[in-house]
């Protein structure tokens, strides 16, 4: 994960002596290995000495930064076997807020969006507020370290009262830094970024994330394709990985790559966004994997709140974890709380999208567990006003389920939005229904022919009869 560690200068002033480093923890899932959350070893602070000396992001330029290179700060072996030659010693001098309990877990999570924005917060950049930011920085897993270096040039750009959120990499965060060198390396040294990418690959405690993120990286490097080739492809080769792992019972990094390809389904029908729909069913069909709301409800369900909070973070990124936020707070039942996050409606935006989405995902989730009334509930927050877009995303991904329910659920919905004076919502209806569910399709037309009818538009309701003729001959379409 990026974005793991901010840096606190606590003194700077003794010519000879070593520095006093704050690591502060910003970021934090229950499942990381405990004994890595905090660096202890000189390379990370090979890193954060270079980085304070790189003259980027309003820093200023230091010698070190003439010594290493950046391309060498993403290289495990270089960083291992070069640190002692800048960094002589490091000690641990303090240390708060470890080990981890549930209650700091929770914070973590429920906080994302806050210490994600505290991360930016330093002050070469003019972002950091000790008022306001000291307290939040308080709550945090943090360590202090005297760090003496082999020379005094190597720390003489810090001064004490300095902070900002760094990008030096640590045990749990080594797999992002090596992708971000297969990626500096791809057009000057090809055998040197695949070499980059497999050690991400192979790393016992990388993040599933970055993995994925290698393993993309890795097949469009040796395919010949350029280095945004991964950037800019749909959802199918992350699918098709995501199978390819599931079958090999690599599951979190599955669930990685589901993920991905969720996230960047774009179908539309009839002018309603779908999203990742087809993906979910797909993957459905040929893995049996979970939808969301399906994974996150039994994750929820078995208190493991926080691995959900991660796949849905990466699935409804809006530059925010508000749609994560929302769906989670749906998995444990309180709706107030999701009602104070939607600010009350799900029209809108696609962040309201998803979350309607999301909503009616779940809401199937619960009436097939014989939840009737918490089902309903969700339901109709999916499709309030004229809204058909959440129960047409049910419908394509394959979680409206079982049939007899899609039925009751879609003429309700159908009976809600005919009108005469726009048929948009019934077409789209009929569109997705059609495929999914024919007989569905076959009434939303009988409900429109009808209610044109009503309203003395013949002509309209002819053109809707046809289509009702079409329909009852053609038989469901697979």
């Amino acid at each position: 994960m990026d974005n793991t560690y901010r840096i606190h200068v606590v003194h700077a002033d003794a010519p000879a002596g070593p520095v006093r480093l704050r690591v502060l923890l910003v970021h934090h899932e229950p499942w990381w290995d405990q004994t890595m959350l905090l660096p202890s070893d000189p390379g990370f602070f090979l890193q954060v000495l270079r980085e304070a000396a790189d003259g980027d992001a309003g820093r200023p330029r230091g010698p070190l930064a003439g010594e290493v290179g950046e391309a060498q700060l993403l290289d495990a072996a270089f960083v291992r076997a070069n640190a002692h030659r800048f960094v002589a010693d490091v000690e641990r001098v303090a240390v708060r807020h470890h080990p981890v309990d549930d209650a700091l877990a929770e914070f973590y999570r429920n906080a994302y969006d806050t210490l994600d924005h505290l991360y930016y917060a330093g002050t070469f950049n003019g972002r950091y507020r000790p008022g306001e930011h000291g307290a939040l920085e308080e709550r945090l897993v943090q360590a202090e370290y005297d760090v003496r270096p082999t020379d005094s040039r190597w720390t003489q750009t810090l001064r004490a009262g300095q902070c900002w959120g760094t990008r030096a990499w640590g045990p749990i965060t080594q797999a992002e830094a090596s992708v971000r060198l297969g990626w500096m390396l791809w057009d000057d040294d090809p055998e040197g970024a695949a070499a980059a990418f497999r050690h991400a690959i192979e790393l016992e405690h990388g993040d599933p994330y970055a993995k994925v993120e290698a393993r993309l990286h890795l097949d469009a490097l040796l395919t010949g394709q350029d280095q945004y080739a991964v950037q800019d492809q749909g959802p199918e080769a992350p699918l098709e990985l995501a199978l390819r792992l599931h079958s090999e019972g690599h599951e979190a990094e599955a669930r990685a790559a589901y993920a991905q390809a969720v996230s960047r389904g774009d179908c539309s029908v009839g002018g309603v966004f779908l999203g990742g729909a087809s993906v979910i069913a797909e993957a459905r069909r040929r893995a049996g994997m979970e939808s969301p709301a399906e994974y996150g409800h039994r994750l929820a369900q078995a208190g493991d709140l926080s691995r959900a909070a991660a796949e849905l973070r990466r699935i409804y990124d809006d530059g925010s974890a508000r749609v994560a936020a929302f769906a989670l707070a749906l998995c444990e039942g309180a709706f107030d709380r999701a009602d104070e996050i939607s600010g009350g409606s799900l029209e809108g935006d696609l962040a309201g999208t998803w979350m309607g989405q999301f909503a009616m995902d779940l809401a199937f989730v619960h009436a097939r567990a014989g939840h009737t009334d918490t089902a309903r509930r969700l339901a109709d927050l999916a499709d309030e006003g004229l809204n058909s877009g959440p129960f047409l995303h049910a419908l394509a991904s394959g979680s409206a389920r079982p049939a007899e329910l899609a039925v009751e659920m879609g003429t309700a919905l159908v009976d809600k939005i005919v009108n005469p004076a726009w048929d948009d919502g019934i077409e789209a209806i009929v569109d997705v229904a059609r495929v999914h569910l024919p007989e569905l399709a076959v009434y939303a037309c009988r409900a429109q022919a009808a209610c044109e009818s009503a309203y003395g538009q013949e002509e309209n309701a002819a053109r809707w009869r046809t289509r009702l003729a079409r329909l009852e001959a053609a038989g469901p379409l697979h």
